[in-house]
């Protein structure tokens, strides 16, 4: 019986990590050299805005670097999918030498498919084995729909699509932006052979196995590279399958590393420095900015409050030309504005939530929710008070507890786990602008005349 090798090398969650690209690049196309049948491919968060150069491009300068790999396939994470305009969604991949395989995200209004990406892929090797290559991305129904996408259960997807795979298909991969709880739980729920996942940055060194699907995963930020080998036989059974990743601090780096890495950065950082925003008449500290973002979210919401986190800004703004890589160096997030309805008795709630953790907040060193910056911080308020009595005022009436009061902040406190009151409460997010350009709006309306 003859047999046959299969490779599929992958990469998740690079984040736009170009530090360890080149390095990637080189290890990617010399295993596909020696290799006598491989695939690539790429599971998601490519991009991410914290950079300059992807910022400076949307994310299109990310996707030139990724044609130099010869990937077959990629699918698309939050960072794709939810920190770009609808607009700038559709335009990511124009320049692309892949495929896209996203099957369940559909365009509205007419959820059709959408024109950069197919539901999946069927590759026949040289030999005639078929694979069939799917991808999903995390389905975030409460924002996708803002933004003009509809996304769509992971299960139902599968229930449709998997029948039709398993008939084109000798065996079925999943490109997974979902985690690794997904992950698992899928494998046991459903046949598919290989789930390469991404998107909770699992790390799984020698793959695992769970109810006879493999598992992979290559952590983040490019630090690996996952090699997964599939042995199959002539009448397209799998005989083996087994995952390896690859540290990338272990390929040596070459003199123009340095070159690459660094010249991406002084591209972007030239680019967004020299989109103007305003004069700024004084310099604006990091606090001062926490408080102009409230008035800015007020502003953006008309509602009379807001609340922010002093860590959301990084660096203070200095008098003078204010541009985007400014803004940008103090804001890095990909945060949007929310605003949310809470009642009397939810306020008085939230005040004793942040009162209880506010100590070690202050301090605590915070890492994604679409957080960019170093530590969380203190809250603040803006149009809602608490008097020495311990009363709270809205606007400066004293709030009753069973009447709805609107606040104006940021999705960043309806994703991370301090705050059950906001975590619960009804909401409303504007996805089509992050806060460092809501920012700049505000500071250019604000010294215009100035």
């Amino acid at each position: 019986m003859a047999t046959e090798i299969i490779h599929l090398l992958h990469t998740n969650d690079m984040h736009s990590h170009f530090e360890n690209w080149p390095r990637i690049l080189r290890f990617l196309l010399k295993k596909q050299k020696t290799y006598t049948q491989s695939y690539t491919f790429d599971i998601g968060d490519a991009i991410d805005r914290l950079n300059p150069y992807t910022d400076a491009t949307m994310g299109q300068g990310n996707i030139h670097l990724m044609n130099e790999a010869h990937y077959d396939g990629v699918t698309i994470g939050n960072n794709e999918g939810l920190v770009l305009s609808h607009e700038a969604m559709n335009h990511l991949y124009d320049g692309s030498n892949f495929d896209v395989l996203l099957g369940n995200l559909k365009e509205y209004p007419t959820l059709t498919q959408p024109t950069w990406a197919k539901e999946y892929k069927i590759l026949t090797t040289s030999l005639g084995t078929t694979i069939a290559v799917l991808g999903l991305t995390a389905p975030y129904k409460l924002t996708y729909p803002s933004l003009g996408w509809k996304p769509y259960d992971v299960d139902e997807t599968i229930d449709k699509l998997l029948p039709i795979l398993h008939q084109k298909a000798d065996a079925v991969v999943l490109l997974s932006h979902l985690g690794l709880p997904t992950d698992e739980r899928l494998a046991e729920k459903y046949d598919i052979d290989i789930i390469i996942g991404a998107h909770t940055h699992h790390l799984l060194e020698h793959g695992k196995m769970v109810s006879g699907t493999l598992l992979a995963a290559a952590g983040c930020y490019g630090n690996y590279v996952g090699d997964i080998t599939l042995e199959m036989s002539d009448d397209g059974h799998i005989l083996n399958k087994k995952a390896v990743t690859t540290p990338m601090y272990e390929m040596s780096e070459n003199d123009e590393d340095y070159n690459l890495i660094h010249g991406l950065l002084k591209k972007g950082q030239a680019a967004l420095t020299s989109r103007y925003v305003t004069q700024l008449t004084r310099d604006i500290t990091t606090d001062e900015q926490s408080y102009d973002a409230m008035r800015a979210l007020k502003q953006y919401f008309d509602v009379p409050a807001a609340v922010v986190s002093t860590g959301m800004f990084v660096e203070d703004l200095h008098k003078g030309s204010l541009n985007q890589y400014e803004l940008l160096e103090s804001m890095p997030h990909a945060i949007n504005p929310m605003v949310m309805t809470l009642k009397g008795q939810n306020i008085i709630e939230l005040f004793e939530e942040i009162d209880a953790q506010q100590e070690w907040l202050s301090t605590l060193a915070m890492k994604g929710s679409g957080f960019r910056g170093k530590i969380f911080g203190y809250m603040r308020f803006d149009g809602i008070d608490r008097q020495r009595d311990g009363q709270i005022l809205y606007q400066g009436q004293i709030i009753q507890r069973h009447q709805d009061y609107q606040i104006a902040t940021l999705d960043h406190y309806k994703w991370v786990p301090f705050f059950p009151v906001i975590q619960n409460a009804p909401v409303k997010i504007e996805l089509r602008i992050l806060l460092r350009e809501l920012m700049a709006q505000y500071y250019k309306k604000k010294y215009s005349n100035v």
